[in-house]
């Protein structure tokens, strides 16, 4: 299944994610693939809250909505361009989770459920713990 636009950069994205990378990982795949989100957030540790939406739309994961947001976690809603809901969405998660790291210090973690009612949907589940605090050191405060 491909994005409904159906250029090249997309097609090529969906090859890797959804054939390359099973083959290559197996079936450590969502894992890797959280820890991966998780890494990739922390290369980009400027992005905030305002900024997390036109992101993931920029990096082709889809659209990005924050549903609620509570004392300890907050909920996204993902609408990706394409779908298999057999594919993991732990990068997407592990992106979450580490972005809300940084923005809480505090460690967090996401999970994530697949709607596959039509159209589908992912709703991602980040929670963070205030007793888990992280410090950063100085070369990530600057």
């Amino acid at each position: 299944m491909v994005s409904e636009n159906n250029d090249a950069p997309s097609y090529a994205s969906y090859i890797l994610r959804h054939e390359l990378l099973p083959l290559l990982l197996g079936e450590d795949e969502e894992m890797i693939l959280y820890w991966a989100g998780k890494a990739l957030a922390r290369k980009h540790k400027d992005i905030t809250e305002e900024t997390l939406a036109s992101w993931f739309q920029e990096a082709g994961w889809g659209t990005l909505e924050l549903q609620q947001e509570k004392r300890k976690e907050k909920t996204y809603l993902l609408h990706p361009p394409a779908v298999d809901p057999a594919r993991p969405f732990s990068l997407e998660a592990g992106f979450l989770a580490q972005t809300a790291e940084h923005d809480k210090e505090m460690l967090a973690e996401a999970t994530y459920v697949i709607k596959k009612k039509k159209p589908v949907t992912v709703e991602i589940k980040v929670q963070w713990d205030r007793k888990d605090i992280v410090t950063r050191n100085e070369d990530e405060q600057a």
